[in-house]
């Protein structure tokens, strides 16, 4: 350690001898001789009076005894007195302790702190010298002090000398730093396994609207600040935080008090967590008592969790529930004998030469009854005391291996100096089990203990029985709880519900109403997205090949779906295209046997041929549209359909033209004779220019469509704009001029022509048919959307045949005596009386 942080530390403070009347001030309350000497502080008492006329600085008054405290002085006593005559433990070697009263008061525990400093007794200083390796205080470990101010406190005295101090109650994280306190330890946890053992417990029972109330002091202090961080990292509330009055006053107390139970009922809080010493819990459960608060829960830090002071109050049952956590305990095998004794005879074993003007003995210590002992010597577990006996023993294995004892020869090497630095890395390497229990320290100082989880159970004569209903172990962070042996003190006999807004049902996000994190509004996730319990405020979007319904917490796998020929409806289609097919067949098979009659002439060979083959190769393209589809197959059922389709309307134009008359406007023969095929050369040339442009800006391909619900559709994206438009329009126009020049002839007769009315109301029918399937498919989903197309061009074959040829086969088959000339006014041979002959050609 350095020199010089030492002495300007130690001089002003510690390097003052007292002289022999002032050193009986101390209040040492109990203390027996031996090889080495354990110090102990334990509060007697919890509360001081100071008296204004004092003058001089003395010690102030104890007041309002303390039993807790008492217990754990016996159970110090009592691991002494077990290790003393033990021939395992520190066999031949005697334990002497020095109990002092710290009456849960700084200026008290100050003066024994400072005793333990010092070589000799009566005396509460240490010599100032260059080199403290070899120093030896009085004491060489310190039990205590049950209050984590206090032992803050007593750790900065003691860490100069490298004391050992073992804390049996104080529970401060801030004393886990080893760069302040590096001769601290103890046997309970810290407030941040505390807090987070509470923090689990209200989200057991859904409680996110609470009060925090602690005390004025680094305990209260330090609680509030961890638990408040646990707290809102679990989308917790603390609606309403308050620290308990500490005013010496007690109107004054009791009206702050008042201040804080008013709040709570406001509040409409009804699950309150209490970080507070005894006193400060009993003086506010008695306040809230009084002013009728009833059917809360109230959730006690392991200070006054099992504190008999608190649960003496008189129909305490009525403000609620009291559940707290309490540190795991043991049991003490012949401690209850040990205290019978006592009890029988108080005074046998405190130090009566030690009493001074600030406390005459231990007054109280001689009304005591067993009786007041009940919580700790009847079938309860010791809550109050077995981690104090931890304390001694975790000393006493320390000493054990520094003394280089050995059980066997019940020998220990008790020539070799003991110094406090030395016991004290002895007291970190410990690791041993006392009553199935595991003793050892981390890095920290801190024990790998947990806690109990305990409910007051109100008896009938008025008291509580500490029954433990679930535990939490900090190696395993999470609580075992069985709630069906808690008996809730509500009208309902439930658990009351403490919260700022019901919570969200699955599936629902949080919209946040007000500045609390609690408090919310609730809205359902949409279809295809999930409420993670990970973000409750946000759905999150499911993965492409997930779905969900609305208001979900999970994402289902969708199934493949796309059209098979094996679909009911892909087989009439396919029926309906053989049967297509087929009446194309008996078509041609008739006009064929009677191809040399006027019938024949009027149909024409090559348009007929033309429209027979083209509405061919259109039924073949249909297998394309029935069939699972694959990036082939989408590249060329449409240019192949479009084609087709094309080659039928431009065969049927170019007959109209003929049949119209509009044909011999025409000046030269060779155009007139071939109209047919120039019609239809040049829309396949303009097809073709549209499909090599739709091909070259987005051409179609196989996607795998999520729109519907449940599956992923595995379709052709072939319907997209502009080139699937364009052919379509494309061939929708043929269909329009082809209708329009039905009734463009030049003449009366030639309008009335059978051949223009047949083409004109096949064409008719076709953009009624292609006008009904725009908006249908644009407008449907599914994998039988392909289908409308299908069927459109179907419809369109059955228009052009069942308009154009039907009447032609049914004159062949049932009226051959209209098979004439004059019945079907076959167009002239020469051109209308009207238009010009063309001029001669010259050679």
């Amino acid at each position: 350690m350095a020199l010089s942080a030492l002495l300007g530390l130690l001089v002003p403070i510690l390097s003052i001898q007292l002289n022999e009347a002032k050193a009986k001030s101390l209040l040492t309350q109990f203390s027996a001789p031996g090889d080495f000497v354990l110090g102990g502080m334990f509060a007697f008492h919890s509360k001081v009076q100071y008296l204004s006329q004092d003058v001089e600085l003395k010690t102030p008054k104890c007041s309002s005894f303390d039993i807790t405290g008492y217990k754990r002085h016996l159970s110090m006593r009592f691991a002494i007195d077990e290790i003393n005559n033990s021939t395992s433990l520190l066999p031949g070697v005697k334990l002497g302790y020095e109990i002092h009263n710290t009456c849960n008061n700084p200026a008290v525990a100050n003066k024994p702190t400072m005793s333990f400093l010092s070589k000799y007794p009566n005396h509460y200083g240490v010599e100032v010298q260059c080199d403290y390796t070899n120093y030896k205080p009085r004491v060489v470990a310190v039990v205590g002090p049950g209050n984590s101010e206090l032992s803050v406190l007593v750790a900065r005295f003691l860490k100069f000398l490298l004391i050992p101090e073992i804390s049996y109650a104080s529970s401060s994280d801030k004393l886990s730093d080893r760069q302040l306190y590096p001769s601290f330890f103890r046997t309970v946890p810290s407030d941040r396994i505390q807090a987070d053992a509470m923090v689990q417990l209200l989200s057991k029972f859904n409680w996110n609207w609470v009060a925090t109330l602690v005390t004025d002091d680094e305990y209260g202090r330090r609680a509030l600040q961890i638990f408040v961080q646990l707290a809102l990292s679990k989308d917790m509330c603390v609606a309403y935080e308050a620290i308990l009055p500490s005013d010496p006053e007690e109107s004054k107390r009791k009206e702050e008090l008042s201040k804080i139970a008013d709040q709570l009922q406001r509040s409409n809080i009804n699950a309150t967590v209490i970080f507070a010493q005894p006193s400060s819990a009993e003086a506010l459960l008695r306040v809230v008592l009084s002013r009728g608060i009833t059917g809360k829960v109230w959730i006690a830090s392991e200070c006054w969790a099992t504190s008999p002071i608190v649960a003496h109050i008189p129909n305490l049952a009525r403000i609620g529930t009291i559940i707290g956590v309490a540190i795991k305990s043991g049991e003490m095998p012949g401690f209850r004998e040990y205290v019978r004794n006592v009890v029988a005879d108080p005074g046998r074993d405190q130090n009566s030469s030690d009493t001074s003007e600030g406390d005459e003995q231990c007054s109280d210590c001689s009304s005591l009854t067993l009786a007041d002992f009940s919580t700790d010597t009847g079938p309860a577990r010791f809550y109050s005391t077995f981690n104090t006996y931890k304390a001694v023993y975790v000393i006493a294995h320390a000493l054990h291996q520094l003394l280089q004892c050995n059980a066997t020869s019940k020998w220990c090497n008790m020539s070799r100096e003991v110094y406090p630095w030395q016991l004290l890395e002895e007291v970190a390497r410990v690791n041993f089990t006392i009553n199935s229990h595991l003793v050892h320290f981390s890095k920290s100082g801190n024990p790998p203990t947990g806690y109990d989880l305990i409910y007051w159970d109100a008896t009938t004569h008025g008291n509580h029985e500490f029954v433990s209903f679930g535990s939490y172990h900090p190696l395993q962070p999470q609580l075992n709880i069985s709630e069906s042996k808690i008996r809730w003190n509500t009208k309902e006999g439930k658990p009351p519900i403490s919260r700022c807004t019901q919570e969200c049902k699955p599936g629902q996000k949080r919209w946040l109403r007000g500045e609390h994190n609690c408090c919310f509004l609730c809205e359902d996730c949409p279809a295809n997205y999930f409420q993670n319990k990970n973000d409750p405020h946000e759905c999150t979007p499911c993965p492409r090949e997930k779905w969900s319904p609305p208001q979900s917490t999970t994402c289902y796998d969708r199934a493949f779906e796309y059209l098979e020929v094996t679909d009911t409806l892909p087989i009439n289609m396919v029926a309906l295209t053989v049967l297509a097919m087929a009446q194309m067949a008996v078509v041609t098979g008739i006009l064929a046997k009677h191809r040399s009659t006027p019938a024949m002439r009027f149909v024409g060979g090559f348009p007929t041929l033309s429209i027979v083959l083209s509405s061919t190769c259109l039924c073949s393209s249909f297998y394309l549209f029935v069939i699972k589809p694959t990036s082939m197959v989408c590249k060329l059922r449409q240019p192949l359909f479009f084609f087709s389709f094309t080659i039928s309307l431009a065969t049927l134009l170019g007959k109209t033209l003929q049949s119209s008359g509009l044909g011999w406007t025409l000046k030269r023969p060779k155009l007139r004779k071939h109209l047919v095929g120039l019609c239809i050369l040049l829309n396949i040339a303009i097809q073709g220019l549209l499909c090599l442009v739709w091909y070259f800006w987005n051409p179609p391909s196989l996607e795998e469509s999520t729109e519907l619900e449940k599956t992923i559709l595995v379709q052709c994206r072939d319907s997209s704009f502009p080139g699937y438009s364009s052919l379509l329009a494309h061939d929708f126009g043929l269909a329009a001029v082809c209708c329009l020049c039905t009734f463009m002839g030049n003449n009366s007769d030639q309008r009335n022509d059978k051949a223009a009315k047949s083409i004109s109301f096949a064409m008719i029918l076709i953009l009624i048919i292609w006008t009904l399937f725009v908006p249908t498919y644009a407008t449907s989903q599914g994998k039988f959307v392909s289908l409308f197309q299908v069927f459109a061009g179907l419809a369109s074959i059955f228009a052009i045949f069942g308009s154009y040829y039907y009447p032609v086969c049914y004159i062949l088959l049932f009226a051959p005596h209209m098979n004439t000339d004059a019945h079907f006014r076959c167009l002239p041979q020469n051109p209308p009386a009207d238009s010009k002959p063309d001029a001669p050609e010259t050679k």
